[in-house]
């Protein structure tokens, strides 16, 4: 992964979520480019009469405050060893995520804190469905990632899981171990041993793993993941409809919002 981008318009999770982009640029020979959305309409004001008119002064202090923040990355980085750059876009934070997007190999973003599931989980809702790139979605907790250690793909041969799994072959390339785990009963056109093959022809040694599906799929992939020791997960997001994911939960909903590990996701 040779291209990835994270957003700094905010402090939630930032040092986590830095430090796992550093991490995979420094596995991958990657870049990082840090990402800072201005959003242009919310300094145009509208007068009594229907007028609209800009305040110049508002847009300003935003600007200053994100030159602020590229000073910041600017001192941080200056004792890293991973190539970067700081874009600054007009438009909101997300929207800018999402066109930035189109020509890169990962975005990392952060899972919202425990006590805050609506606005940001919803954030990285949005973004995982519109992204044009997978995402790392990274824990509050995370300290680092260790790319040569385990990975576990959540496999039911869906279109989403195999979207995450071969776009995540270059980070599986470096596992030091690669799971492949079903829970409940084996797809039938698409088994798990037909993920292993195809990760083979990429020089990936998988091991298979098949578990009776017994009480919720998210918890059981949980605490496999917390047995294991696993290093991230990879996994399709969203297989059901946003809709009934978020009426009756689902996995996808369990992982964005209290992982025990990074998960990079893909639609």
């Amino acid at each position: 992964m040779k291209s990835l981008i994270t957003p700094v318009s905010d402090e939630h999770g930032l040092e986590s979520r830095m430090q796992a982009a550093l991490d995979i640029c420094r596995a991958t020979s990657g870049h990082l480019t840090f990402l800072h959305g201005i959003p242009t309409s919310a300094y145009v004001a509208l007068d009594p009469f229907g007028g609209s008119y800009y305040v110049a002064e508002q847009h300003k202090a935003a600007e200053d405050a994100s030159e602020a923040k590229h000073a910041r990355m600017r001192d941080h980085m200056a004792a890293e060893d991973v190539p970067w750059d700081f874009a600054r876009l007009n438009g909101t934070p997300d929207d800018a995520l999402v066109r930035y997007s189109r020509l890169a190999d990962l975005a990392v973003l952060s899972e919202p804190p425990e006590n805050d599931h609506d606005d940001l989980e919803s954030a990285l809702s949005y973004f995982v469905m519109a992204s044009h790139c997978p995402v790392l979605a990274v824990p509050q907790s995370a300290k680092a990632l260790d790319c040569t250690g385990k990975a576990v793909i959540a496999w039911n041969g869906s279109v989403p899981a195999a979207n995450a799994m071969r776009q995540a072959v270059p980070l599986l390339a470096i596992a030091g171990e690669v799971e492949i785990v079903t829970l409940g009963q084996d797809p039938e056109n698409f088994p798990a041993e037909a993920a292993a093959s195809y990760l083979s022809r990429h020089g990936i040694s998988a091991e298979v793993t098949l578990r009776d599906r017994a009480g919720d799929v998210a918890e059981a992939m949980h605490n496999l993941l917390v047995d294991r020791e696993a290093d991230y997960l990879v996994m399709g997001a969203f297989g059901h409809s946003r809709l009934r994911e978020t009426l009756f939960g689902g996995v996808s909903k369990h992982f964005i919002r209290q992982s025990p590990v990074p998960v990079l996701m893909a639609h």
